[in-house]
Parts: structure tokens; sequence; C-alpha cells
């Protein structure tokens, strides 16, 4: 409940109860604050439980291909050989060191990873959607304009 009510104001009610978004997220806080080796141990569960049953290695594999050529980003349409040619030439300007290579993103950024809601990105489609913007407003809108950056870039 509380991931889908991400953008709710801080008065906004939240649960039944009358909880406000402000009260929840105190909560969490404190509770962060207090249960810290709790926190740790269930992370370490969740891990182990998220990548046997969530994301296994497998479903990875599925969607960042070995070939560069077919790691495109599922946004803008730009592959990491591309993107690799874009580098060469001095096309690219970015001065962070992630960009080489295809990442993997959430199509609904407040769902779990998983098989179904994962997607090969660049690093600047990935960056720009942040957890603002589903798939369907980034695939209508963002990502086509950057992919004609990159077009306009190669010539």
């Amino acid at each position: 409940m509380y991931q889908k009510a991400w953008q709710l104001a801080g008065s906004d009610q939240l649960t039944d109860d009358g909880s406000t978004m402000d009260q929840v997220d105190k909560m969490i806080e404190a509770w962060n604050k207090n249960s810290i080796e709790l926190k740790e141990e269930l992370l370490k569960q969740y891990k182990v439980e998220f990548q046997k049953e969530y994301f296994p290695f497998g479903s990875f594999e599925k969607i960042y291909d070995i070939d560069p050529s077919k790691r495109i980003c599922h946004y803008c349409k730009v592959s990491d050989t591309e993107i690799e040619k874009l580098r060469s030439r001095g096309k690219i300007y970015s001065k962070v060191s992630r960009g080489y290579s295809m990442e993997i993103d959430r199509l609904e950024p407040n769902m779990e990873y998983s098989e179904n809601n994962c997607v090969l990105a660049c690093y600047w489609c990935n960056n720009a959607k942040t957890d603002e913007f589903n798939s369907s407003e980034f695939e209508d809108h963002i990502g086509p304009g950057i992919g004609t950056i990159w077009e306009d870039r190669k010539s």
C-alpha cells in the first residue's frame, strides 16, 4: 500500500485508521533507527529469496544478451554497440563511469525487479526515468527524444 502511495502529500490519509503519509513516514523512520540489526537480517533474507524466486540469474541472462548489438535500450533504441561507437568518436560527453553498457530498468518503478517488469535501458534513459515516470509515459514522450539525439550525433 505504501509503495502505491509514494506521491501522496504528507497530510494525505494512507490507511483505513486515518494515518497520514507523514505519520507513516515517521513510523518507518523510527523503525529503521531502532531496528538496525533486524533490518540487516531481513535484508539478507530478502536478497536470498529475491534472487531465488523473483529475479534469478537465468531471468537476467534472458534480458541481457551476450551480443552488445542486441542489447538495445527499451526507450530510445540505442544499442551498446552504438554507444561504444559514439564514445570512440567523442560524441558522448558524460563524465561519470556509468553509461558504457545497458542497465536493468523496472518498467513500473515502484514494483519489484522481476522478469516481467524489467527491460534494458541505456544510462541516460534509466537516469532520466527515475522513479517518477511509468513505462508508457517514458516510451511515448521522453525515450524517442533521447533517441533522436543519438541519431543526430551518429552523423
